[in-house]
């Protein structure tokens, strides 16, 4: 049985959302090194995809090691369209093996890839509940004492 509950934030993440509840704060995770690539098998709206998703993020929000996820996402994003263009032009019911009719399997390809896509962007903070309690560190104000003490040491 794994653990439960939802999974630990990062370290980074909660240092975003901030400490109101002033928890012990945990040492800072591994931060891979690398800058994230494109892989070679992505092709067309697939490729188009990758490269919104990282245009789209703060610089360094990926590294090399996410390469993967965001090649899946940008897959299922490809399929998702491809399905509903499909399905566009297509009937609901078409003639199955035995003569019968049965559902498009357009309707299943496009509804795994919507899923997919919504358990990826989850992970790669794609979308607006993962985004929800995010912000940008905000920069140290300085003191207005801030370099008064030396200062006329600095000047003799």
């Amino acid at each position: 049985m794994g653990a439960r509950g939802p999974r630990p934030e990062t370290p980074e993440i909660q240092a975003l959302k901030g400490n109101p509840g002033k928890r012990k704060k945990r040492a800072p995770s591994v931060r891979p090194t690398g800058d994230v690539y494109i892989p070679n098998y992505l092709e067309g709206d697939a490729r188009e995809c990758f490269e919104m998703i990282v245009a789209a993020m703060p610089p360094e929000t990926y590294a090399s090691t996410d390469a993967g996820g965001i090649a899946i996402y940008a897959v299922a994003w490809a399929d998702h369209k491809r399905a509903t263009e499909a399905l566009k032009t297509e009937p609901p019911l078409v003639p199955g093996a035995k003569g019968g009719l049965v559902k498009n399997p357009w309707f299943t390809i496009r509804s795994d890839a919507a899923r997919l896509m919504m358990a990826m962007g989850d992970r790669l903070g794609l979308d607006p509940k993962a985004r929800a309690g995010l912000s940008r560190p905000e920069k140290e104000k300085s003191s207005k004492f801030a370099g008064l003490i030396g200062q006329g040491a600095e000047k003799a």
